[in-house]
């Protein structure tokens, strides 16, 4: 018998070498490394059961224990590194924060990339950093490309942009990009502390772009805690949401699609209005997310943990937007509407409308009050 052998997982479509070539090795390989996204493109053509999207999450989406380790590595790594490179300059780094997707728990398996804040022992504040960046940003490539010293691992692909400098550490087989963006010491942990360095962000819009990456624990924090309040299913539907927008919206490489914080607050606001149920149906929690995006022009989202309204008020003069506009405020951020962020959202409204046709969602015949 020499038929071609498939494997009958319900999300791979992978075919073996014809049966007397196939091993049980070879099958056990492949079930410890299911496969990769081109092969499950099919996922929103299948009528799955919400148990069956969980399992397609948990071994597709959802971070192993090996991509833990090799992160934390390359965090831990480079801090040790840049300790060393910068001891001696006008700069210095006091520590290192780690933030985007894989410091907010709702990394992609294999698809996130390492953004680090390096927050600087020297610079002060953000008229110090404004007039120091471009020296600081040449110098710290500089020293990168000519003193590493990290074994095992190796950097390649370094350069500098307005703000950050990106590179990758390649260690044997394995690449970590890495987004490093200097900024300065922010004390933003109570309510006076981010009272006031508020109050000095609005008086300072020349420079509020520069404030931006010191609230990045704030960014992280809103998402992460307490873990009560952010529950494991729902960053598991931030995956889900990540991986649609990355799979089935089409990318030229002009357009400026949803970014994934963006994607991450607006899952959590369809969750909130579902009155924040801590188990539910996940195709539901998608449904629920994709009649967001098809109605982005009624989006009007913020929170007040972190700073209240009446700022966005006050200040409505100065800001950047209207709160009259369709807006989704960073929660902390009050002059970041990252709706602004995103250029494609006709492409974003087609799509999602042609989601909820699929049969993936055709049992989901309206979106539940708690989702379930």
């Amino acid at each position: 018998m020499t038929g071609d052998i498939y494997c009958l997982y319900p999300f791979c479509k992978r075919k073996f070498q014809s049966q007397y070539k196939f091993t049980p090795r070879a099958l056990k390989q492949h079930l410890e490394n299911p496969g990769n996204w081109h092969e499950t493109k099919g996922l929103l053509d299948r009528a799955l059961s919400s148990v069956e999207v969980n399992i397609f999450i948990r071994d597709y989406l959802q971070p192993d224990k090996e991509f833990h380790n090799l992160y934390n590595d390359a965090i831990d790594s480079l801090y040790k590194e840049l300790q060393r490179l910068l001891r001696d300059t006008l700069y210095g780094i006091h520590n290192l924060i780690e933030g985007g997707s894989i410091a907010k728990g709702t990394a992609l398996k294999k698809h996130s990339d390492l953004d680090c804040v390096m927050v600087m022992k020297k610079i002060k504040n953000a008229d110090q950093l404004s007039r120091k960046l471009p020296f600081i940003l040449t110098d710290l490539e500089s020293r990168l490309r000519r003193s590493w010293k990290g074994d095992p691992w190796k950097l390649k692909s370094i350069k500098k942009s307005t703000y950050l400098v990106q590179f990758k550490m390649s260690r044997y087989s394995e690449d970590v990009k890495v987004d490093l963006l200097p900024r300065f010491e922010a004390n933003v942990g109570t309510d006076a502390e981010r009272a006031e360095f508020y109050s000095q962000m609005m008086d300072d819009e020349e420079n509020w772009e520069y404030y931006s990456a010191a609230l990045v624990k704030l960014q992280v924090k809103f998402v992460t805690e307490p873990v009560e309040r952010r529950p494991e299913n729902l960053k598991n539907l931030i995956r889900l949401v990540k991986y649609w927008r990355k799979t089935y919206i089409p990318q030229t490489g002009h357009e400026r699609l949803p970014p994934s914080y963006l994607l991450e607050l607006l899952t959590i606001h369809a969750w909130e209005e579902a009155k924040c149920p801590k188990k539910f149906n996940v195709k539901i929690g998608f449904k629920a997310v994709m009649e967001l995006l098809k109605n982005h022009s009624n989006l009007g989202v913020s929170w007040k943990d972190y700073y209240s309204k009446s700022i966005l008020i006050e200040n409505s003069d100065i800001l950047h937007f209207s709160l009259e506009d369709p807006h989704v405020i960073d929660p902390a951020n009050p002059t970041n509407n990252l709706y602004d962020a995103v250029d494609c959202w006709d492409e974003v409204e087609k799509v999602a409308k042609e989601t909820m046709q699929k049969p993936l969602l055709s049992d989901v015949l309206r979106v539940t009050d708690n989702w379930n």
